[in-house]
């Protein structure tokens, strides 16, 4: 039988999962929304389904590997913290097990997806990378000498929670003002809300139904119709996304910055304004141009990314 691992990606909104060979190709997916107080049920429930499409595909399954959103205890593989999401059984290497006698690998999602695109990806061959997953919140994978930093407990690289205004808006993780809180995908929902009470003629609401359903969708498809609330709002929101990946440099200087997520869609009127205060912050301070990618797996990243961990850490 063929050889290959499963990867799961594990997001805020959706749990993907496919069968992963071992040049990164993606023979089969599946997804399924999170249930934001069950993670790990849906881990198993995809976990298994692919266990028995493999089977009926002819592949061997020598590993799974698990990216999940929130901080992660590596040598054990249990969530310590989820900020965004809860699972029902942190344990969640355990909870695999129990059900597969194949090795297990359990990692933070963008650290997965970041050893994705360096394996795979818009990173490929760079040996200091960071990527920032642009999604509900703000996951963040580091990459330095080739080897992923994880920190002591496994919670490191966790760059969406820096501080940003330690008077700003309330974070899932308990402090104020964090990154994610200026420039994912629900600061930009919690902005256009905002606005719209100034604009309630704006473009935004012809997507939404009301302005407490608003998603960081609406206000990109907005912008693309040139709503002005709609841009000022992802202007504002890539202002802070370049703030933070000049911290970000200030940090690590890496060779690239490599941008994933669903809030990447929301194209350059985020990501233009992104790059733009990138380039004046590090201009200031006499660095070099820094590299910004897009990454190039796209939905894949996290799935690909998992399961190139478990091909070099488990196989």
């Amino acid at each position: 039988m063929n050889k290959a691992v499963i990867g799961v990606d594990v997001g805020g909104t959706g749990t993907k999962a496919g069968i992963v060979a071992a040049d990164g190709n993606v023979i089969a997916r599946l997804e399924r929304p999170t249930d934001p107080t069950a993670g790990t049920k849906g881990i198993i429930f995809v976990v298994e389904d692919l266990l028995r499409r493999a089977v009926d595909l002819g592949y061997d399954i020598r590993a799974i590997g698990v990216g999940a959103a929130g901080f992660i205890d590596w040598s054990t593989g249990a969530v310590t913290f989820a900020p965004n999401l809860e699972y029902d059984d942190p344990h969640v290497a355990d909870a695999l097990r129990a059900r597969t006698s194949v090795p297990i690998v359990v990692d933070n999602d963008a650290n997965a997806a970041a050893w994705g695109e360096r394996r795979f990806g818009a990173a490929r061959g760079l040996d200091d990378i960071v990527l920032l997953t642009l999604g509900t919140g703000i996951g963040s994978g580091l990459i330095s000498g080739g080897r992923l930093v994880r920190g002591a407990t496994g919670a490191g690289a966790e760059l969406g929670h820096m501080v940003i205004d330690p008077d700003g808006p309330p974070c899932g993780c308990g402090l104020r003002g964090c990154f994610e809180q200026f420039a994912s995908g629900q600061a930009i929902e919690r902005m256009a809300r905002a606005a719209l009470l100034d604009d309630p003629a704006s473009t935004i609401l012809s997507f939404a139904t009301s302005p407490a359903t608003v998603t960081a969708r609406d206000v990109a498809r907005a912008a693309r119709e040139y709503d002005e609330t709609a841009r000022t709002v992802l202007r504002t929101a890539g202002r802070y996304l370049g703030i933070g990946m000049s911290n970000v440099a200030n940090l690590f200087d890496p060779d690239a910055i490599v941008l994933s997520g669903s809030v990447v869609k929301a194209g350059e009127a985020y990501l233009g304004p992104a790059r733009d205060m990138l380039v004046e912050m590090t201009a200031l301070q006499r660095r070099r141009p820094m590299r910004i990618d897009v990454a190039m797996l796209e939905e894949d990243a996290g799935i690909v990314g998992a399961a190139a961990l478990a091909f070099d850490e488990a196989t």
